[in-house]
């Protein structure tokens, strides 16, 4: 009986690793949350900034999230940069709307 339980404990033990290796750290996710809000909220500065003709603002706050995201949303950061460049609003916006929703 003795020999079972053990076994039994370091079958637990090792699936327990196995599996927290597996997943994010609960730090890690509400870091990336925290990244998440912080791109949406330039993000939603920056639309604000474009509004107001302040093309060099929108440029700041671009930068900004571009420096806060990942994957694809940090593309259309990187997009939206590009078309601000080109003096393409329209274009600007849809990127920047684009990595918004990838954002939430």
């Amino acid at each position: 009986m003795f020999v079972s339980t053990k076994m039994l404990t370091i079958s637990a033990v090792a699936a327990t690793v196995a599996i927290t290796s597996i997943l994010p750290s609960p730090f890690l996710l509400s870091q990336q949350a925290f990244g998440q809000e912080s791109a949406n909220k330039q993000l939603d500065q920056a639309i604000k900034a474009l509004d107001s003709g302040d093309n060099a603002a929108a440029e700041g706050y671009l930068k900004e999230a571009d420096n806060s995201t990942s994957g694809e949303a940090k593309m259309h950061v990187g997009e939206a940069m590009k078309a601000l460049q080109a003096n393409d609003t329209a274009g600007t916006e849809m990127h920047i709307q684009a990595a918004q929703g990838l954002l939430q």
